[in-house]
C-alpha cells in the first residue's frame, strides 16, 4: 500500500474540542482539500468515526441512508454544527458514532495517503501545525511513513514541534536536527504539478513485457517510501515549513523535552 501520514489529537487529560474551534478547524480542513490537488487521498482529521446503523430494526441499509440523509438535511436546516448533528444521529439510532475519530485514546484522529507526492505530505504538516495554533492546549502526533519528517515521528503543541528519541541509536541525529531547526525537508512543489494521481493497479500490466513488468515492480518511488528529493534529503529550492515552526525541542526518554 502507498505510504500514509497517520495523525492524532491526544487526549492527555484534556476534556473535548468545542464545537466552535472544531468548526473552524473544519472549515480549514475543507479550504486546503479544495485548494490544492491530492495524489493519493485527502486530508481526513475526525472527532468521530461514524457508521450508519444496519442494525436499526426495521430498516435495510438503503433505508437507513436516505433516513439519515434526510434528518441531516433537517439539522443542518436549523443551524447546528457539525459535531450537533453527529451527537442528535447517534441519539436517535441512525449511526454509531465513535469518539476519537479512526484511532482510541484521542480526541480526534486521522491519515491522509500521500503516496510520492512530498508537497501533499507538506500541506497535511502544515495544515496539522495550524491546528495547533488554533487549539493552543493540545499535543499532536504526527508518523510519516515517508521522508517528509525527517525523524518520522513528531509531536506538534501551540505551533511548536517536540521530536521523541524513538530510536536510542539514532540520538544524535535528532540532536542536529533540534539543533538545525531542521525537521521537515524542503519541498519544491513544482516536481508534483504534473504527478499522475495513485492507483492500486496498474492500467495493461498483463500486455507489457517481462522486462516491463519487472521494471514496475523494481520502481517503489511512487508508492512513497524511497527518498525523492534532490540532495540529503531536501530539494534544492522550494516550501520550507521550518520557518513556520515556534520552537524545536527534543524528548528523551524521561519525557523531559528541551532544545531551541
Amino acid at each position: 500500500m502507498a505510504r500514509k501520514l497517520y495523525y492524532k489529537i491526544l487526549r492527555c487529560g484534556q476534556s473535548d474540542i468545542p464545537d466552535r474551534l472544531w468548526e473552524d478547524i473544519l472549515r480549514l480542513q475543507h479550504w486546503y482539500n479544495s485548494e490544492f490537488i491530492w495524489t493519493a487521498g485527502r486530508l481526513a482529521l475526525k472527532m468521530f468515526a461514524v457508521f450508519p446503523n444496519t442494525e436499526r430494526k426495521g430498516s435495510s441499509t438503503e433505508d437507513i441512508t436516505a433516513l439519515i440523509a434526510a434528518r441531516q438535511r433537517e439539522l443542518e436546516a436549523g443551524g447546528k454544527s457539525h459535531n450537533e448533528i453527529i451527537r442528535t444521529l447517534h441519539a436517535e439510532g441512525l449511526i454509531i458514532a465513535v469518539p476519537g475519530g479512526y484511532f482510541d485514546d484521542c480526541l480526534a484522529s486521522g491519515f491522509t495517503r500521500t503516496a510520492g507526492n512530498e508537497f501533499n505530505a507538506y500541506l497535511v504538516s502544515e495544515f496539522l501545525l495550524k491546528v495547533t495554533r488554533l487549539l493552543p492546549e493540545i499535543t499532536l502526533d504526527i508518523v510519516d511513513e515517508g521522508e517528509f519528517i525527517k525523524p518520522h515521528h513528531i509531536l506538534l503543541s501551540n505551533g511548536n514541534v517536540v521530536v521523541p528519541a524513538d530510536e536510542r541509536d539514532r540520538l544524535w541525529y535528532y540532536e542536529a536536527i533540534v539543533k538545525n531547526r531542521h525537521v521537515f525537508s524542503v519541498v519544491d512543489s513544482a516536481k508534483y504539478d504534473n504527478i499522475p494521481r495513485f492507483r492500486v493497479t496498474v492500467p495493461d500490466f498483463g500486455e507489457l513485457s517481462p522486462e516491463e513488468r519487472m521494471e514496475v515492480l523494481r520502481d517503489r518511488s511512487w508508492l512513497g517510501f524511497e527518498n525523492n528529493y534532490d540532495i540529503n534529503g531536501d530539494d534544492i529550492q522550494g516550501y520550507d515549513l521550518n520557518k513556520q515552526v515556534g520552537r524545536f525541542s527534543l524528548m528523551d526518554g524521561n519525557l523531559s523535552p528541551g532544545g531551541e
